[in-house]
């Protein structure tokens, strides 16, 4: 498959060509999802993005925030913004801009085949997988017109469709998940099984909400910068897990009253702010002990603490099993 990336008419703006064809050749899942990790860093001074490219993921372009992007075909993405934001608007829908800060994930589609990424120069990674329409609901059968009638009629009726208005945050079993896939250790057909597998599930969580149930068909009703706000909070914490996270401080960094921060977190997140943290915790010392070969003291002393008996008995009562059943696996 090879995505064209071109400089256009406007210097360092760069274009990139999807055919849908070629994108899917060799893809997964009856050959209708393709997935692609793009990174975002500065070198003296540069702006640098690599991964726009699926010939060749390794290649640098120099650009200044934005890609334009034309497909051949309507497709479904799903991005999540892994580090830093970014956001899609695509060019005769201008009212549709699709935001999707740090650590949060949304999922769109659009009739029109021409738009913008724009990611925001600075150091960012995001892991966004697209999608055949068709695909959506062979894999969820009659789950498909219950759970997504809208998109599907906004696709008989050629209209735009995003997922959600604002976008929700990436669990850290989403994430976990993610990571199990870009960093897939097989090659040849094992690794194609193994990634089929692995896609497999993410979508189907993704899409019925397995983690995200218990905000995924709320509609929060808050105003936009209350919603940065506790954005920018959720970023805080998963920033500084190794330090104590007290709700008052965390209260400040939004400019909330602990009351507000308690209630709108739970709207937001799905979950009170100590069950998130405890919950962000744990995944990141798993991701740390597989991933990294961490000792379990190292692990519990990265996310905050003190005392390994303290973490192992927090991290059994979170994942219902020992953190040293991680190593034996390994």
């Amino acid at each position: 498959m090879r995505l064209e990336a071109e400089m256009s008419d406007y210097g360092k703006l760069l274009h990139k060509n999807i055919q849908v064809e070629k994108l899917f050749k060799d893809a997964y899942i009856e050959n209708s999802v393709q997935f692609n990790a793009v990174e975002v860093t500065n070198k003296d001074g540069i702006a640098l993005i690599s991964g726009i490219d699926f010939s060749n993921k390794k290649k640098l372009f120099e650009f200044e925030s934005e890609i334009g992007v034309t497909s051949d075909e309507h497709l479904i993405k799903l991005h999540f913004s892994l580090d830093g934001k970014y956001s899609y608007q695509p060019l005769s829908h201008i009212k549709y801009l699709v935001q999707i800060p740090e650590n949060h994930c949304n999922m769109f589609y659009y009739p029109t085949t021409e738009g913008r990424d724009i990611f925001f120069t600075g150091t960012a990674k995001a892991f966004e997988i697209y999608v055949k329409p068709n695909l959506l609901q062979k894999l969820l059968g009659a789950e498909y017109e219950s759970s997504f009638g809208k998109l599907q009629d906004a696709i008989t009726n050629s209209n735009s469709f995003v997922l959600w208005d604002k976008s929700k945050f990436i669990p850290p079993q989403i994430r976990s998940k993610i990571n199990e896939i870009i960093q897939c250790p097989y090659k040849g057909a094992i690794r194609k099984r193994y990634l089929e597998s692995k896609l497999t599930v993410l979508l189907l969580d993704f899409l019925m909400g397995r983690h995200t149930s218990k905000i995924s068909n709320v509609n929060v009703k808050l105003l936009n910068s209350d919603y940065l706000a506790l954005v920018k909070v959720e970023a805080y914490i998963r920033q500084n897990l190794k330090k104590p996270l007290k709700i008052l401080d965390l209260a400040e960094i939004a400019g909330f009253n602990a009351t507000k921060l308690k209630r709108d977190f739970k709207k937001v997140y799905g979950v009170p702010v100590f069950k998130y943290i405890t919950a962000l915790r744990m995944e990141v010392a798993k991701s740390l002990i597989i991933q990294e070969g961490a000792t379990i003291a190292h692990a519990a002393y990265e996310v905050g603490y003190a005392n390994p008996q303290h973490f192992t008995t927090a991290f059994k009562r979170n994942m219902g099993y020992l953190p040293s059943e991680l190593k034996s696996s390994n």
